[in-house]
């Protein structure tokens, strides 16, 4: 059972960049967490990443609650997914609107999309939405698990099949080049999944600038160290910036804790008969 989440959060504009155009948010009250990675290359990249992280932040503080038949929902909706992760959809597709909008509108402003990765409590799970090539990984039991997919040429499901037959160095080309992403176009389709929580899970969310410069082990060793949140995060943005810091970076540690759970393994083993340990006496059959 998971009775909280704790959040930490670190940037770093990189060694390569004037402007960090990553924005992230952690809101450990409402159980949200979201980073933004602005399209390097573009204009205007940290307009939008912030742009998208106020407006899914503000649509689902607003909204989450709410019944879904509420007055100014974003007119959305998906029946295979619950109440919560069709908000979660309709702040997704809110905040696509209101990027590509305003690159419209604004000749500044023209070409700028981003990238986002969210985790949002739900229950007893999380759900995880994402759109681009920004990570979530989780961390159980030491070992690494990546969760999502990037939007990439290379990697897209909706594109799977279409490049394999291309030469190495064609795909080494475009393989990288984004086949989603926030504001780009009037709608977006962001992947929305639920995940399986369980105490001592930690999760990751990153932009690429971590993963592009540290390897999954290295990463997984700082996430399977005995350190807080806020060191982990330290460390990663670190070893991004020792490996290059050709972009900017950032990474948002949730760790999940349980609550009762030496307890409810005492009441279990009473109510199938077998008796509770004499007080202080040790109990080899409990974990630590």
């Amino acid at each position: 059972m998971i009775s909280k989440l704790a959040g930490a959060a670190r940037t770093d504009v990189g060694l390569k960049r004037e402007t960090n155009e990553d924005a992230h948010l952690c809101d450990d009250a409402l159980g949200l967490y979201l980073l933004a990675d602005g399209m390097g290359g573009h204009a205007a990249g940290d307009v939008a990443s912030r742009m998208v992280v106020q407006t899914v932040s503000d649509y689902i503080r607003h909204f989450l609650d709410k019944p879904a038949d509420a007055p100014d929902r974003y007119q959305l909706r998906d029946e295979t997914l619950s109440d919560r992760a069709n908000t979660v959809l309709q702040a997704l597709q809110l905040a696509n609107q209101v990027v590509h909008q305003a690159a419209e509108n604004k000749k500044a402003y023209r070409g700028m999309g981003s990238t986002v990765v969210l985790l949002l409590a739900d229950g007893e799970d999380l759900l995880l939405a994402h759109v681009g090539d920004s990570r979530a990984y989780r961390c159980r039991g030491g070992r690494l698990e990546r969760l999502s997919v990037d939007h990439r040429l290379a990697e897209d499901p909706q594109f799977k099949g279409v490049i394999e037959n291309y030469e190495s160095t064609m795909i080494a080309r475009i393989g990288h080049t984004l086949t989603r992403a926030m504001g780009v176009h009037p709608q977006v389709a962001p992947d929305i999944q639920r995940l399986e929580v369980l105490p001592g899970d930690l999760f990751l969310i990153c932009s690429d600038g971590l993963y592009d410069m540290v390897s999954a082990e290295m990463i997984e060793n700082v996430l399977a160290a005995a350190e807080d949140l806020v060191d982990k995060g330290r460390h990663l943005v670190d070893l991004a910036l020792a490996g290059g810091g050709k972009d900017n970076v950032t990474v948002i540690l949730v760790q999940a804790t349980g609550r009762g759970q030496k307890l409810k393994k005492l009441l279990n083993r009473f109510s199938k008969g077998r008796p509770l340990p004499k007080k202080g006496v040790r109990d080899e059959t409990e974990e630590e």
